[in-house]
């Protein structure tokens, strides 16, 4: 047996292993684990085992399993680091949304563009 890697979830003192982040976040989306396990390309058994603590998922499913739940690998793995707050306000009337890593790169792209130009116009107005 594997050992169980311990993962401080924040709330005075209590630990939770990665087995139990995987099933808070498998019931919290509403799947079962047959259905995490064709998320992922794995048997229903691997990811009993998962649960259980008796394997530790490879690193590419770890991955995996963070961008399923949308969380971080941090928040999966390290003690330290408590699960991120993913309730955003705002203090007027807007609309938020999330984007992927591809509009993300595709927007940044499109401002890096665009910014000699803006240096441009800068240097002229001063």
């Amino acid at each position: 047996m594997q050992p169980q890697i311990l993962v401080n979830f924040g709330y005075g003192g209590r630990t939770m292993i990665l087995a139990d982040k995987i099933i808070e976040e498998r019931k919290k989306n509403g799947w079962t684990q047959e259905d995490l396990a064709q998320k992922l390309g794995v048997s229903r058994q691997s990811v009993s085992k998962w649960e259980s603590a008796g394997a530790i998922p490879d690193l590419k499913k770890i991955i995996q399993l963070a961008d399923l739940f949308e969380v971080s690998t941090d928040y999966l793995l390290k003690d330290e680091i408590e699960k991120e707050n993913t309730d955003i306000s705002c203090d007027t009337d807007c609309v938020l949304h999330r984007v992927s890593m591809e509009e993300a790169n595709a927007y940044m792209n499109e401002k890096k563009k665009a910014a000699p130009m803006l240096a441009n116009a800068t240097t002229l107005c001063t």
